[in-house]
């Protein structure tokens, strides 16, 4: 068998040749280089969406948040109004009017409802989520002659179904793409930046299946389902207590499932000799995390009562679902402060931003009383706050 001819060494190919085998190598090199570039980015790209006037929203997809309306609070956007302000407030003309109300803005359509200072709407006003739901999208607007501003979507669900909610003209962000956030949560503040030639306001928008709602009409049926829901002063069924007070310790998930930390977890702050059991965190050497739960249900069972009792005294009426729910999820975690809740509430009926306020003034109450030093807890008591408000909201 003859051996076959020896592969010719690059130096022994003619000059002709070697250029063109290396052009050919080079090109290559460069079509893989700016495949690899144009790779990357079509994928920043799916990212970025630049709209027709060059304005830019940062977005990335996020499972809908499974919140039905029973049980739900829905709140003003403006900190400090009610619902009801806003169903009253009249929006001069060339100001605010939606597509359904059968007028044009003097710049073309406008899908929502402009509240400016006569209804609250001033720079610097604090802004909150109408509804629990998730931060979809936050846009940057340049249209001002005095700068840029902001805009947030919130997606969330209502007595319709899923819902998006955006809140024009804001700047001072307190949430980023992908936070939940629960109803009253207060999320930013208008923009002191000048709008066209409006002046400073809150521009609410909501969009439902690709087309705008009015934003008053909406709010006239908010108003009747926060009217319907449960009647103040009914014992709070076991499994929302475990689903609420869970989620907030970390117990259960958001589908009300026991966690590892369910069958036992060691807490950081307590240095008994028996770990913590069942949906409560309790310490106290149960058998097992049923019985746990089946003790501590018993005490605040007897802690429901002395709340309402203290909410009867003060203001003549038993608290809201979710005021008692949030002073329960309170009282489990520090039963002192939990005694302390109602005489910090304003209302019967808080919105989640006044319930995190008592919650914090009772926990730094009930740490002064025992002589300890001031504890930075509002984070902590927002977290827990949104948990339970969002059991409540399934």
């Amino acid at each position: 068998m003859q051996n076959s001819a020896a592969k010719p060494h690059w130096t022994d190919l003619p000059p002709t040749w070697r250029w063109v085998i290396g052009s050919a190598i080079q090109a290559g090199d460069v079509v893989l280089k700016l495949s690899c570039v144009a790779l990357i980015g079509a994928s920043g790209w799916v990212m970025l969406d630049k709209d027709t006037n060059d304005r830019f929203t940062l977005r990335r997809a996020i499972p809908m948040v499974n919140a039905a309306a029973q049980g739900q609070t829905f709140a003003s956007p403006i900190v400090g109004k009610s619902l009801q302000d806003l169903v009253d407030y009249k929006p001069a003309f060339g100001q605010s009017f939606g597509p359904e109300t059968g007028n044009q803005r003097r710049y073309g359509p406008h899908g929502g409802v402009d509240f400016d200072c006569r209804v609250g709407g001033c720079a610097g006003a604090d802004v909150a989520s109408p509804i629990a739901g998730h931060v979809s999208a936050i846009r940057k607007i340049g249209t001002s002659v005095n700068g840029a501003s902001y805009q947030i979507h919130i997606q969330g669900q209502d007595w319709q179904g899923a819902v998006e909610h955006q809140l024009v003209h804001v700047d001072s962000i307190l949430v980023a793409i992908g936070d939940i956030v629960t109803a009253g949560q207060i999320i930013a503040k208008v923009s002191p930046t000048d709008s066209v030639s409006t002046g400073p306001h809150l521009d609410w928008k909501i969009k439902r299946n690709g087309a705008w709602v009015n934003p008053q009409t909406w709010a006239v049926q908010a108003i009747k389902q926060n009217e319907a829901r449960s009647a103040p002063g009914q014992p709070i069924p076991d499994d929302l207590l475990k689903r609420a007070i869970g989620r907030a310790e970390g117990t259960r998930d958001a589908n009300g499932n026991p966690t590892h930390a369910f069958f036992g977890h060691r807490d950081p702050g307590w240095s008994g000799r028996c770990q913590n059991q069942g949906t409560f965190s309790y310490q106290h050497c149960a058998p097992s995390p049923e019985a746990a739960d089946a003790s501590w249900l018993g005490t605040l069972r007897k802690a429901e009562q002395d709340i309402q009792a203290q909410a009867q005294a003060k203001f003549g009426q038993p608290l809201s679902q979710a005021a008692l729910v949030a002073a329960l999820d309170g009282y489990t975690q520090s039963p002192n402060a939990g005694t302390m809740f109602v005489r910090h509430l304003p209302t019967v009926d808080p919105t989640p931003q006044q319930i995190i306020q008592a919650r914090t003034a009772a926990l730094q109450a009930s740490r002064r009383a025992k002589g300890g030093p001031p504890m930075n807890v509002p984070a902590d008591q927002q977290r827990r706050v949104n948990a339970v408000l969002e059991q409540l909201g399934r």
